[in-house]
């Protein structure tokens, strides 16, 4: 008996120990969850502001394209019209006349102006506001009138004195037959077209836009409520820092124009003296991931709780493990699927066709059923975005896409972007004769779609199509198939255009 007493005091200790170790392990089963949420949360913040600086980037890359482009149109001109003067062959007439046909070509100009040795009005689209106007004063007639560079020269924005609003200023000097300053012209962008453009873009309630001088004058600036043309942001950290070490990047900062906190992207336009910035408020960037945090904190509180309470929380984490798994699975199905398409036209891309012909020449080998390939090119499609741009070549295609589109109608045919303006369509279970149908019923509806297209003798966008069926044995190559499809495109454009061609028969 004396031997039995301890027994159910160490029993008891034991629980308890056992208990408290459960109550620890419970515990630091919800100390791990609070660490772990709480890194998944922190990198979901850097998540964000990645994506902002990519948006933000690209749009600034855009913008100052736009830019770029908007004042190379004007210094095109304003080499024309230096060559035009210095050869001295033209009427005054001839001249005025040119400076309107370029003016209504050029939808960002306010003006275009020739002015003399002296600073005189000689040629113009707007009249002088006075007889005797005179622009010697101004800072670009002054560059020009002190520097023997011919290069083009873009001043700090003013006001015109022919119409009042804010222009750009862009101009070229010209010379007398003695190689002398003969005068200067000039070709002004007006303001508005940056306002004009860049008011459709979406950058949240206190994101800004930012056109500037490289010396830090405004040109252009969205909002509008602060920072208006002509003043200074000279003293900004992005004047003063960021781009004395790089033309082109992203920072973060507070605006010395109305005091928001902003990332930004910014990036010196190639060839002429201007900067472009984007940027979006740090608070609305990070507002919603700050909604996602609280609910987060939220619910990883209740597991914590659980845990400890009732120890059932283990099954509830599981649970949402498994939930975020099959999350995961969806979402690496959508980016399989992603993957596997043509980012314009919505069709099947080169990679997905390339598995599709080798799985389906394998199958045709196999039980000896013939397998088509129709080849499809748009004609003269480079002479298309030469003459509409690259914008409508995209439209173009997408049209063409569409169209084979339409004609997939068996869950085993594949539709798909080859390349370029090129295009597939692989056909199982079809002879030459239903390769040719349907090679034909594509031309025609690409055809009848109506796209004007004045480089092609057709006066419509037209595509060029080569169609070759075969029964595979089991040691040919699907290149061979794609061999005979490619050369039956190569004679149908080689032959004029617009039609379908059938491979040549092999011995």
């Amino acid at each position: 008996m004396a031997g039995t007493g301890p027994e159910p005091v160490q029993g008891y200790q034991g629980t308890r120990r056992s208990l408290w170790l459960a109550y620890a392990l419970l515990l630091l089963a919800g100390l791990g969850a609070i660490l772990m949420n709480l890194a998944q949360v922190l990198d979901s913040k850097q998540v964000y502001l990645r994506e902002a600086d990519k948006a933000n980037a690209n749009l600034a890359y855009s913008i100052a394209q736009h830019g770029q482009e908007s004042i190379k149109e004007a210094d095109i001109i304003l080499g024309g019209l230096v060559n035009l003067l210095e050869r001295g062959e033209s009427s005054p007439e001839t001249i005025n006349q040119l400076l309107v046909t370029y003016k209504q070509r050029a939808s960002q100009l306010a003006g275009l102006f020739v002015y003399d040795a002296e600073g005189r009005w000689l040629y113009y689209t707007n009249p002088p506001p006075a007889n005797d106007a005179n622009n010697s004063d101004r800072a670009y007639f002054q560059h020009h009138l002190h520097s023997v560079s011919r290069d083009t020269e873009v001043s700090n924005p003013i006001r015109s004195r022919s119409t009042g609003e804010w222009i750009l200023p862009v101009s070229r000097r010209f010379n007398d037959k003695d190689g002398r300053f003969a005068g200067v012209v000039l070709a002004t962008i007006r303001i508005d077209h940056f306002r004009e453009f860049y008011k459709h873009f979406d950058m949240g309630v206190q994101g800004s836009l930012l056109v500037a001088m490289n010396d830090g004058t405004i040109v252009y600036r969205r909002p509008e409520t602060s920072g208006a043309t002509g003043e200074s942001m000279a003293g900004s950290y992005m004047f003063q820092s960021d781009l004395k070490r790089s033309p082109v990047g992203l920072g973060a900062s507070i605006s010395v124009l109305d005091g928001v906190d902003r990332i930004y992207a910014y990036r010196a336009l190639d060839h002429f003296p201007l900067v472009v910035a984007v940027s979006m408020s740090r608070q609305e960037v990070l507002a919603e991931w700050g909604r996602k945090t609280a609910v987060v904190a939220c619910l990883v509180a209740m597991l914590v709780l659980a845990l400890i309470l009732v120890g059932g929380g283990l099954a509830t984490r599981m649970r949402k493990r498994m939930a975020a798994a099959q999350s995961i699975a969806r979402e690496n199905r959508e980016l399989f699927r992603l993957a596997n398409r043509d980012s314009l036209t919505g069709i099947s891309n080169r990679r997905q066709f390339d598995q599709a012909l080798q799985v389906e020449y394998h199958r045709a080998a196999t039980v000896g059923s013939p397998l088509a390939l129709v080849m499809i090119d748009v004609d003269f499609f480079k002479a298309y975005n030469d003459r509409y741009g690259h914008q409508a070549g995209d439209v173009c295609l997408k049209a063409v896409g569409d169209v084979l589109r339409r004609f997939k109608v068996r869950a085993g045919d594949t539709v798909a972007r080859y390349g370029g303006e090129e295009f597939a369509v692989l056909l199982p279970h079809t002879d030459v004769a239903g390769a040719r149908l349907v090679a034909e019923r594509i031309r025609q509806a690409v055809y009848e779609q109506g796209l004007v297209h004045s480089g092609n003798p057709f006066g419509v966008v037209t595509v060029s199509v080569g169609a070759h069926s075969e029964v595979p044995a089991q040691d040919d190559r699907p290149e061979h198939l794609l061999e005979q499809a490619d050369a039956a495109l190569y004679r149908a454009k080689s032959g004029g255009r617009n039609r379908v061609c059938l491979a040549e028969p092999t011995p």
